[in-house]
């Protein structure tokens, strides 16, 4: 019997561990960091909080150093990341001259790094043992949490996002790579809308807004020959 795209993924997929994300940024391999704000990022949520005049606040998973929770402070809405990376975090507040203090937990492994005067709070610690109460999460923007961790953590990832999500109001929008080729197993980790459906169809409303074919970009970025490579943004909301 062959085996379906999902399965050969599986089997070929890089183990992406702390470790190995660990070792991309202490050599400066960060093809995944962007340097301009994401345009699906653009279009679905900050041109929909710029207006609102009671503070947002939008929670990004596996944040890195991502520009796009500087966009979020730039109209004065509130931020909160999770990182296992330091260089990443101490990087966003470095590039962005946001001062701010840290705080640590030495008995649970973990610090908080809190802007002292812009509203940014990132964890650093292993988000699979993220168990902190948080303020209302109005948007979750996954751009590249999802894709990157390994294919049997997923179900663990999903478990935590749903705690952090109020029924019926929290918006997450999780971007994914959909793909064919052999020759290129992750990360990003390929994800179909059938893996979406059947992990977030039981308890939450599940929409397909984008589809964007981003061959040409996506091996520019981490030099590659991809033959074909889809993003596709989904709404998700809980039920």
């Amino acid at each position: 019997m062959n085996e379906t795209n999902k399965e050969q993924h599986q089997r070929l997929a890089k183990n992406t561990d702390i470790n190995y994300w660990n070792e991309l940024w202490l050599n400066s391999k960060i093809g995944f960091n962007r340097l301009s704000v994401n345009k699906h990022f653009k279009k679905h949520i900050l041109s929909k909080i710029i207006s609102k005049d009671q503070q947002q606040c939008v929670l990004f998973p596996l944040c890195g150093k991502t520009v796009d929770m500087k966009a979020v402070l730039d109209i004065n809405h509130q931020v909160i990341g999770i990182e296992y990376i330091q260089l990443g975090i101490e990087a966003f507040f470095e590039e962005n001259n946001i001062e701010h203090d840290i705080t640590n937990d030495e008995h649970n492994k973990y610090s908080i790094y809190k802007g002292i005067n812009r509203p940014v709070t990132i964890y650093c610690m292993d988000f699979f043992t993220f168990h902190q109460s948080l303020p209302t999460i109005d948007w979750i923007w996954d751009r590249g949490g999802f894709v990157a961790i390994n294919i049997s953590e997923r179900k663990q990832y999903r478990d935590i996002l749903l705690k952090l999500m109020t029924p019926g109001h929290t918006q997450l929008y999780l971007l994914t790579n959909y793909y064919k080729d052999s020759s290129f197993s992750g990360p990003p980790h390929c994800v179909s809308d059938d893996d979406i459906v059947h992990l977030f169809g039981s308890t939450c409303s599940i929409e397909l807004i984008e589809v964007l074919n981003t061959t040409a970009e996506f091996n520019l970025h981490y030099n590659q020959k991809i033959r074909f490579m889809e993003e596709h943004l989904h709404l998700i909301i809980r039920k």
